[in-house]
């Protein structure tokens, strides 16, 4: 529901090097998170914020820690508060006693400082009134973030700690939207004038709006980072609740394993997922060949988009996962660029050389990289020279991975282990099952789809 929570989710599925430790402590925060909670949070920031988009709130961050000074110091309202009682004494002995009008004087003296400090006063007053409809979703979320026990929960009790501090979110955010009605007195201009004329209201409030906001300050912004960390963990928790029969992958540390059964890609449609059952030689890099629309590179991303999942502490779509901490590297639909004057088969070339300079990095964790139609940007020879000495340069790495290729002749390199995906041909028609299959390629299907189509093609 907020751009802060959906950041966090973004980072955690983007970050490339994962934290084992920071994985663990997710697992055991999904674990004690319910259901329950998980929609009730999400379902309560959409309800306050309803057909705007997500909430952003840097604006009440930046807000709260704006360090301008309005000049409306607690002194400067005492002084303005004794003149007007100064003011009405002096009023109501000029109607008991008779006394000359000296109550003109202190009114005016009370009037002409209160102008010394209004312009300020009322950008301070203006800039609250921006971010009142924003309290006002915070105020109605922390509540309930509040009221929440996590008796029995150690670690999202520890997570929510601030919402259960002396200082709660609720009472202090309860103050401040009290204290921005009362400025908003000011849209009634008959009530705003004699509020105004009798006592220092809009000095009062522009004084206790600082007072509130240097506190707030302080103790928003880690409540803010509690609730986005806590929205990345409820879209997890929910991702898990929505897919039952994901599972979570055991994660190792010791050297580079990765094997699953029934591995899917969970953005291919239930009713035309085919899930593989898959066992990575790590110690050699792993070939898949197979003709066009076989399924090569939705394999590839298949095996990517559950280590991403895995990366971020997330239930991967297979039935069975083990697979170590790796860092993440591809190089899959590479784009040119025009304004760089990059053709993509030097876009191409860079990324692959970038994957290599990672590979030789002794980071903690091994790479895992993976490559779709290595080196198909150029003709045939070079790419074959080019695509054979580039895969004898990953062999031995401190990683492993896999590359795609329409290349059968690649398949012969030594310390390869090869996969393939094959189609057959029924009433004319090709047909596929995405069937993940040990060793090379068997068929090709080029000329035959060109001849379906209707190209001048001859067998």
């Amino acid at each position: 529901a907020t751009l802060q929570g959906s950041a966090r989710l973004r980072d955690w599925l983007l970050a490339t090097a994962p934290d084992g430790t920071a994985v663990k402590a997710r697992h055991g925060l999904l674990d004690e998170m319910p259901v329950a909670f998980a929609d009730q949070l999400a379902l309560r920031a959409r309800l306050t914020y309803e057909g705007r988009g997500k909430l952003d709130t840097r604006p009440l961050l930046a807000w709260m820690a704006a360090e301008g000074d309005s000049g409306v110091s607690g002194r400067y309202v005492a002084t303005l508060a004794a003149l007007c009682v100064i003011t009405a004494v002096l009023f109501v002995l000029r109607q008991a006693a008779g006394i000359p009008p000296y109550f003109a004087i202190s009114f005016v003296i009370y009037f002409g400082l209160s102008l010394t400090r209004l312009r300020s006063a009322v950008g301070v007053l203006n800039e609250a009134f921006t971010v009142q409809e924003m309290v006002s979703s915070l105020y109605g979320v922390f509540s309930y973030l509040e009221r929440h026990s996590w008796a029995r929960q150690p670690q999202m009790q520890a997570l929510t700690q601030p919402f259960h501090n002396a200082d709660r979110p609720s009472r202090a955010l309860r103050r401040l939207r009290l204290i921005v009605g009362a400025a908003s007195l000011r849209n009634n201009y008959l009530v705003w004038g004699t509020l105004n004329a009798v006592m220092p209201w809009d000095m009062f409030t522009t004084y206790q709006m600082g007072q509130q906001r240097r506190k707030l300050a302080r103790l928003l912004p880690g409540w803010v980072e509690v609730w986005a960390e806590l929205e990345a963990l409820a879209a997890l928790r929910l991702f898990a609740y929505l897919n039952p029969d994901y599972t979570r992958p055991i994660i190792t540390r010791e050297g580079m394993v990765m094997a699953a059964r029934q591995l899917g890609h969970p953005l291919i449609d239930h009713g035309q997922r085919v899930c593989n059952d898959f066992v990575m030689d790590t110690t050699r890099v792993t070939m898949i060949t197979g003709s066009n629309m076989s399924g090569k590179s939705s394999f590839l991303r298949t095996l990517g988009v559950n280590l991403v999942l895995a990366n971020a502490g997330a239930v991967v779509n297979a039935a069975e996962m083990q697979v170590s901490l790796f860092r993440v590297y591809t190089c899959i639909k590479v784009s040119d660029s025009l304004a760089d004057g990059f053709s993509y088969f030097y876009a191409e070339v860079r990324r692959l050389a970038q994957l290599l300079q990672a590979l030789e990095k002794r980071e903690d964790q091994p790479l895992f990289f993976l490559i779709d139609e290595i080196f198909k940007g150029t003709n045939n020879r070079e790419r074959l020279l080019g695509s054979e000495a580039y895969i004898r340069a990953l062999a031995g790495k401190h990683g492993t991975g896999a590359i795609s290729t329409h290349d059968l002749e690649l398949a012969s390199l030594p310390d390869l282990a090869n996969y393939h995906f094959a189609d057959r041909v029924e009433d004319g028609q090709l047909r596929f099952d995405y069937r993940l299959r040990e060793g090379v390629s068997p068929t090709t299907n080029a000329l035959r789809i060109m001849m379906m189509a209707g190209l001048p093609i001859h067998e």
